[in-house]
């Protein structure tokens, strides 16, 4: 006798979707940011743990979302750490769930977070937020083997998918896209009385941002400040270039500040120097708050900066370009109000946190067993 499956109950509900979330940050950055908007923003019908190996990023992650379950595994110190591994692996087993989402600041991280997805035959998306190359050939050599068997590549950027398969040599157009959004502001900073034009610049403090170049810029630009928000490796070095410029009385360091920056400092405009970007949260926030943007055209800022009508872009390291967009913007008015609404109104349609989360949320349908 052939066994009768029962039809579901007309008001039964759906059971949720069980999604975990990995990442091997140590520190603060857009990507991270960028997973903890993710969180908050998507649907209550999709039960989240955040997997990770710092305590204090994965809290952090997952106070975006209250009720997310955490779970903190040992970080790998090399291929024959095996223990982490395993311990790896066992996690994503005792989660159980339906997809994992692993969160990679190149193509390169989270190498194991991947494998264990791999080796527990869970749905694995591994999305990426820059495109760097990888630093040793033995993390090269991990992830071009992993890579294939990962269920889908989700790029923040058109830029990063098409690096992204090249360095893995996966197919074209196999990578998605899926650009970073976040929340609209509920309230701005209000501007202070110093009628001097203030620029910031907002993140880590790190070599790839460019910052040097930007206080080559400020140097042909008297009477404009320059307010850094955000700390790194990098803040000592910086220090000892505004006092080697004598731009001592011009500069601020604010230091790491909580999110939204756009809450606590008004800028005129935002300067993102940067060498190598993926798809930066920070644009986006400028762009949600109605900051015009002076950018490097590198990565994926073109893809959300248009010249002339959502912002400026210039050439990456060109201190004299950066220094004349920048006093552009700041001596016109008009112009700045109006690629300040131009922007608003893009990332209004296509770069909030809700259009982000709509297309994670299909994609995790999509692929659920």
């Amino acid at each position: 006798m052939q066994d009768r499956q029962s039809s579901p109950r007309p008001d039964a509900q759906p059971r949720a979707l069980r999604l975990a979330c990995y990442l091997d940050a140590s520190k603060q950055g857009g990507s991270s940011a960028s997973l903890a908007v993710l969180l908050g923003a998507l649907g209550p019908d999709i039960d989240v743990t955040v997997l990770g190996t710092s305590e204090e990023i994965v809290s952090w992650v997952a106070s975006a979302r209250p009720g997310t379950a955490t779970h903190v595994v040992s970080p790998v110190r090399s291929k024959f750490d095996l223990r982490s591994i395993r311990e790896h692996v066992r996690a994503v087993r005792h989660i159980k769930p339906d997809i994992l989402h692993v969160n990679l600041d190149n193509p390169f991280t989270a190498p194991y977070g991947l494998l264990a997805g791999v080796l527990t035959r869970t749905v694995t998306i591994a999305v990426v937020h820059s495109a760097t190359p990888a630093w040793n050939r033995r993390q090269q050599w991990l992830v071009r083997l992993i890579a294939p068997r990962v269920d889908a590549y989700v790029a923040v950027s058109g830029a990063v998918a098409r690096t992204t398969e090249s360095l893995l040599g996966l197919p074209t157009g196999s990578a998605r896209v899926i650009y970073n959004g976040a929340q609209p502001p509920s309230s701005l900073a209000t501007r202070d009385a110093t009628p001097a034009p203030l620029v910031g610049a907002v993140g880590r403090l790190a070599q790839e941002k460019g910052y040097p170049v930007l206080l080559q810029a400020l140097r042909a630009l008297p009477g404009c400040r320059l307010v850094f928000v955000g700390d790194g490796v990098d803040r000592a070095g910086l220090e000892a270039q505004v006092d080697e410029l004598e731009l001592t009385e011009r500069v601020t360091f604010a230091g790491w500040v909580e999110p939204p920056w756009t809450a606590r400092w008004a800028v005129d405009v935002l300067a993102v120097p940067s060498f190598t970007e993926g798809f930066p949260l920070v644009i986006v926030e400028a762009m949600l708050a109605g900051i015009p943007v002076v950018a490097s055209n590198v990565g994926g800022i073109p893809e959300m900066v248009v010249d002339g009508e959502t912002g400026l872009l210039v050439p990456p390291g060109d201190a004299p370009a950066l220094a004349a967009a920048l006093e552009r913007l700041l001596g016109d008015p008009e112009l700045r109000a109006a690629v300040a609404a131009r922007s608003r109104s893009v990332a209004e349609q296509s770069y909030t946190a809700s259009a982000m989360a709509k297309n994670f949320e299909a994609l995790y349908r999509r692929l659920r067993h």
